[in-house]
């Protein structure tokens, strides 16, 4: 897939997808292997469009095959988890496409999905808790994990609501999929090291504390950024600067609050 899409970039140039942003990537996923996979994406959700698929039915469909995959973690088969949870994020991606392309992007479509994607985030990490429920220093690190992710969404969710533009950062809903992916898929090649004595699984867990560490980072520096744009837009206002100025013109306050646009990057 990458490869095909660096032969479509060298051929006719990097395609336009405005939802991605200039520059979806991050330190820890590079920015072409995101595109790569967007891209992929645009033919599959054409077909679905003409067959007259649902996107809520994707959003659906998404969200059972992310609980189904609960169990199967729980039970220590952590690759055929994987596999159902790279499944829920392909159907994840394409509900949005599908109702983009067949005009039936909505508010209310986007509150669902908003939504559901909580509950999806969460049922791999209770999976895995569930797993590691027997050591108690391992179990805290899928809670972790599970925190940060909600932290981070729910910042994202807040700095759109007040309509401040956020940069990308790190563990956004993609990135935390492809290492819990990761940890699922390559966890189980190394089942105990001398290191962790009986603790199953380390590599997991490394990966999953990497979330864990990096995700509550990336969403108290949101908190802080959104709470310092909201600060400085409140300051504008205040009734003694209005005395001579009548209080900031809009084009103040968009500047105050990034540029008075909501983010379009994934959550």
């Amino acid at each position: 897939m990458l490869g095909v899409y660096a032969l479509r970039v060298a051929r006719h140039g990097r395609p336009t997808m405005p939802r991605l942003g200039d520059s979806p990537g991050s330190a820890l996923l590079p920015g072409p292997v995101i595109e790569a996979f967007y891209w992929s994406f645009h033919a599959p959700a054409r077909a679905l469009v003409r067959l007259g698929v649902s996107p809520d039915a994707l959003t659906y469909l998404s969200l059972a095959l992310s609980l189904a995959c609960a169990p199967l973690i729980a039970t220590g088969r952590f690759r055929a988890g994987a596999a159902l949870l790279v499944a829920s994020a392909i159907l994840d991606a394409l509900d949005g496409m599908v109702a983009r392309q067949g005009g039936r992007a909505s508010r209310a479509g986007a509150v669902l999905d908003s939504c559901l994607d909580r509950l999806s985030d969460a049922a791999p990490l209770i999976g895995l808790a569930v797993f590691y429920r027997g050591h108690a220093a391992a179990l805290a690190i899928p809670l972790a994990a599970m925190a940060a992710s909600s932290l981070v969404s729910y910042a994202r969710a807040k700095a759109d609501v007040y309509r401040i533009s956020l940069p990308n950062g790190l563990m956004r809903r993609h990135e935390r999929l492809a290492y819990l992916v990761a940890a699922l898929v390559f966890g189980p090649a190394v089942p105990a090291a001398r290191l962790t004595g009986a603790l199953p699984f380390p590599i997991t867990l490394a990966c999953l504390a990497l979330v864990a560490g990096v995700g509550l980072a990336a969403g108290l520096r949101l908190v802080q950024r959104t709470r310092a744009a909201l600060a400085a837009a409140d300051a504008a206002d205040l009734p003694g600067t209005r005395a001579t100025t009548r209080g900031p013109d809009e084009g103040e306050r968009r500047r105050l609050l990034g540029g008075g646009k909501a983010t379009s990057a994934p959550l």
